[in-house]
């Protein structure tokens, strides 16, 4: 979905903010496994996948972990760096051919001052990103291996058919052989 028309649909943004925002926002076409922003990053951008799948990762002992997925219709961004203007630890990775549209978040806060459809952004933007880190960190504490990939397939089950595998069990936290056990008993 194209970042103004899901403003315009989902939030019932004017002509004027959606210009402000076409105005400041940059598309870009990102290849497979390529970098969209780097871990250790400080950025104050935000991403909205209009095509493709992107992953949100970080290095633990010399380890690419996956720390999320994003599809299409949906923000990412590095919470930290957006939000705190502190230096993110996560970085982005275009997962398959994806377009992108970049929106520099201090238009956003600007325009938010005298918007209540702006600021609903806002909430929203954050709110996914709670829920996301709220719902990764309870499923790595309390269910088991198989029960996180038996989620992943019930709520995300086209992440696996566009993901390579080792994306896949980093972010469900286990190793790709054991991925591949639980894959062979279904």
């Amino acid at each position: 979905m194209q970042l103004i028309l899901y403003l315009q649909q989902v939030f019932g943004w004017s002509d004027d903010l959606l210009q402000h925002i076409d105005e400041a926002s940059t598309k870009k076409v990102y290849s497979k496994k390529q970098l969209i922003l780097p871990p250790e990053n400080y950025s104050r951008n935000v991403y909205f996948v209009e095509q493709g799948l992107v992953r949100m990762f970080y290095y633990k002992s010399g380890k690419n972990i996956t720390h999320y997925f994003f599809q299409e219709g949906t923000f990412a961004a590095g919470s930290e760096s957006t939000f705190y203007h502190k230096k993110s630890r996560y970085g982005i990775e275009a997962v398959e051919q994806t377009k992108v549209v970049i929106v520099p978040f201090p238009i956003i806060e600007k325009l938010a001052t005298y918007s209540i459809p702006v600021n609903q952004l806002i909430q929203t933007i954050l709110l996914q990103s709670l829920v996301g880190f709220s719902s990764r960190l309870q499923s790595i504490q309390f269910e088991t291996a198989q029960e996180r990939y038996q989620k992943l397939m019930e709520q995300h089950p086209d992440i696996l058919l566009r993901a390579p595998l080792g994306d896949i069990a980093s972010y469900l936290g286990i190793s790709p052989q054991t991925l591949s056990v639980i894959r062979g008993h279904r």
